[in-house]
Formats: structure tokens, sequence, C-alpha cells
């Protein structure tokens, strides 16, 4: 009787306690810009960045644009999956020779990918946005 006591408390201090993450780009402005005129140049292609996050006890799933994580040991990463992929595509465009300080940029063509792994003690969770960038005259 001692250890079915045992297992349900563990149980509910696992549904209770630990780390978790969930991530979802959901846009939804009223800005509308006209790519037709000829006022912008395509100044990178293909520019990717990636951030991922893992637990020990835990899980995760992808469906759609919305990546999610829970576990009890966070290993490394950050809860925020979106903004620190989005800030790693930034940093790679700086990477190449490339200031943003001061000029009009925009992400065009942005495409998000997940990953997500999970074994019986171990899950691993990643997030990649890979975007041209073009600048407005």
């Amino acid at each position: 009787m001692k250890s079915y006591t045992f297992i349900i408390l563990m149980a509910v201090a696992f549904l209770l306690t630990g780390c978790g993450n969930a991530g979802m780009f959901v846009a939804s402005n009223s800005t509308e810009v006209q790519l037709k005129e000829g006022n912008y140049t395509i100044v990178a292609k293909n520019v990717t960045g990636t951030s991922e996050t893992s637990y020990l006890f835990g899980a995760s799933y992808s469906w759609g644009v919305a990546t999610n994580s829970v576990g009890i040991i966070p290993l490394d990463g950050n809860k925020m999956l979106y903004k620190e992929a989005r800030e790693s595509l930034w940093d790679n465009f700086e990477e190449q020779g490339e200031s943003i300080e001061g000029r009009t940029l925009a992400l065009i063509n942005i495409q998000y990918d997940s990953n997500t792994s999970n074994f019986m003690v171990y899950t691993k969770a990643s997030v990649s946005i890979t975007a041209d960038i073009i600048e407005f005259e």
C-alpha cells in the first residue's frame, strides 16, 4: 500500500511542478505593404535563426505553428523559442557583415520549422525561422 501512495505522490508532484514552454507564432496586423513598385531591394536570402530547449523527464510536441514542451528539470535553452530564433536570425544577418541599425528592413517569405525529440527521460524541442530580408528605399 505504501508503494502506491509513493507513486501517487510522485505523479501529483510531477503534474504540479516543473518547467515548460508553449510557443506559437500567430501574426495579426493591419499593415499592408505593396512590393510591386520597386521601392525595395533584397539584401539577403535564406537567412536562418534557430533556438532549442531540452528537459529531463518531460515531453515535447509540435502541431502546425505551435511547439510545446514540458519537463521537470530544464537542461538548456530558453522558454521563448520563437523570439530567440528570430533574434538568432538577425544576429546571423549581422554576422554576414550587414548592420541593422538605422535601416528600414523587413522579413519576407518567412518559413517556420520545428522539430521535437522524445526519449524515455529526455525531450528536446527546436524551432528554425528562415526568411529573406528586404530594405525599403
